[in-house]
């Protein structure tokens, strides 16, 4: 890589960042029901049911995320539990291609605070989640490794390669960066699209799984829309993960799971109708 590659990598990663928790999962470890953790047992107040589709078909558990666990941060509330569910009834696995932001097969749910809930032993009589009515079987993209803990690492994030306002950032920055040089004399000075290419791929980081930053897709971002591009807050994305032998998490053909909201459901924390996306090579 050239000097002039390394320099303009370093100018874009200081651009744009924004705040990110990294997740770190821990797999076959079992959490206390308030803890944060992927695929294992949840948090569910006396007062609250499990979540259905529009069909009073039981949702699948994904996730949660324990507020008071992270570390301090300007996304998230500072006290309370994000619960995160999707339909393992079929390969969509609740994701509505016409209409992401769609809660008849997803849901994402806040509980302000932590009340008296159901215990294990209870949950496992109430909890059913639809399976494939075909193969008879629960639908998931979780493959191996469950229970996963979660630990987080607060750190930052340059956009990423695949968000919906990549290019034309990328496009300024690039072309502000030609002009800097051929204003210093280098007239000839450029940048072909065989380096443009090794710069788009020196940004692309390999870890997604995350809350805040930017969204990872794998085909395209949904929020290139204009129906949708003001979902710009990452509540919470899943990763495909490999483990010792074998994928501990797969969204397809090594996909990412994603869910966003927008600044005004962030502030009101009433996440109807947040954004779900799935993709996968």
């Amino acid at each position: 890589m050239t000097e002039k590659i390394k320099k303009l990598i370093e100018d874009f990663k200081k651009i744009e960042n924004r705040e990110t928790i990294k997740i770190n999962l821990i797999p076959k470890t079992k959490t206390p029901m308030t803890s944060s953790n992927v695929a294992g047992w949840f948090y569910l107040p006396k007062t609250a049911n499990i979540p259905t589709t529009d069909r009073g078909e039981q949702l699948m558990y994904l996730a949660q995320i324990n507020c008071e666990e992270l570390p301090e941060n300007s996304i998230y509330p500072s006290k309370g539990i994000m619960q995160f569910w999707i339909f393992g009834g079929d390969y969509n696995l609740g994701n509505d291609y016409t209409k992401p932001t769609s809660d008849s097969k997803k849901r994402v749910i806040y509980y302000p605070e932590i009340d008296k809930h159901f215990s294990e032993e209870e949950l496992r009589e109430m909890y059913e989640p639809q399976k494939d009515k075909k193969e008879d079987e629960l639908i998931t993209p979780i493959n191996d490794g469950a229970p996963f803990a979660m630990s987080f690492e607060k750190t930052s994030q340059w956009i990423m390669p695949n968000d919906f306002r990549f290019e034309e950032i990328f496009t300024e920055k690039l072309n502000e960066h030609i002009d800097e040089q051929q204003a210093e004399g280098d007239e000839s000075y450029d940048i072909d699209d065989e380096e443009v290419d090794e710069i788009i791929e020196e940004l692309d980081i390999s870890n997604h799984t995350q809350i805040g930053g930017y969204g990872h897709f794998t085909q395209e971002d949904p929020r290139m829309y204009e129906d949708f591009e003001d979902y710009i807050e990452l509540l919470f994305q899943l990763d495909s993960e490999f483990g010792t032998d074998d994928y501990y998490i797969l969204w397809g053909d090594c996909g990412v799971g994603n869910f966003f909201a927008t600044k005004e459901q962030l502030r009101n924390l009433d996440f109807a109708e947040s954004l779900y996306s799935w993709d996968c090579y």
